[in-house]
């Protein structure tokens, strides 16, 4: 068995999403949502607000991927594309093409920000990393809940490694002896994530930060 196929394996034993789908909806939730910061931009104002945020970096989302999705939100009627009425003299304005969400699309926002609060994958940090950029358009309480389910499935998803690795180093027969350092990594990436999302608990509960809602 190579090693591809085993860290195949181990996640499908994680029950986890494929991590294709789940850098998908973190591209989703960013363009939906650096679109409802705007409220009305060109697709060259949206992508130019989003690489500012540095999402090449930490969700590999480039120019070609934001407009892509622009391009499949407004399809699926999720976002609505306007059109400037030309510039004196008649000709057409360059980035003219402006976006917009719908009320689909703000229903869908909000469905994919809980949901990368809410869910947590061993081996996929990104979604969560999209829900931070948009925290605050929730309510307070709603994020207080989200969290705190949050690290009880890093707790409890830290007590499944711990079973995993031991069982990974004995199945041999069935993948390769160094395998078991996929099992390790996503530990130790969980270890972190758990010590900062106790710490964003606290923050939130002693006032942190205006939210949706919030006098």
């Amino acid at each position: 068995m190579t090693l591809s196929s085993a860290a195949g394996l181990l996640q499908a034993e994680l029950d986890v999403r494929p991590c294709a789908l789940m850098s998908a909806d973190a591209t989703r939730l960013l363009v939906l949502g650096a679109t409802r910061q705007e409220g009305s931009a060109t697709g060259y104002a949206i992508m130019r607000e989003l690489i500012s945020w540095g999402v090449e970096d930490w969700a590999s989302v480039n120019p070609g991927s934001i407009y892509g999705a622009l391009r499949a939100l407004a399809k699926e009627g999720l976002l609505v594309e306007d059109s400037e009425p030309p510039a004196a003299g008649g000709r057409s304005r360059r980035n003219s093409k402006r976006y917009r969400l719908t009320d689909e699309g703000s229903s869908a926002f909000t469905d994919l920000l809980r949901r990368a609060l809410w869910e947590v994958d061993p081996y996929q940090g990104t979604p969560f990393l999209a829900a931070l950029c948009f925290l605050v358009d929730l309510t307070r309480d709603e994020v207080l809940a989200a969290i705190e389910e949050r690290i009880t499935r890093l707790d409890s998803l830290q007590r499944q490694l711990s079973f995993d690795e031991k069982q990974t180093v004995l199945d041999t027969a069935k993948r390769p002896p160094h395998s078991v350092e996929f099992v390790r990594l996503a530990t130790a990436r969980l270890d972190g994530e758990r010590t900062f999302t106790g710490t964003l608990l606290d923050r939130i509960r002693n006032g942190a930060y205006t939210f949706a809602g919030d006098g």
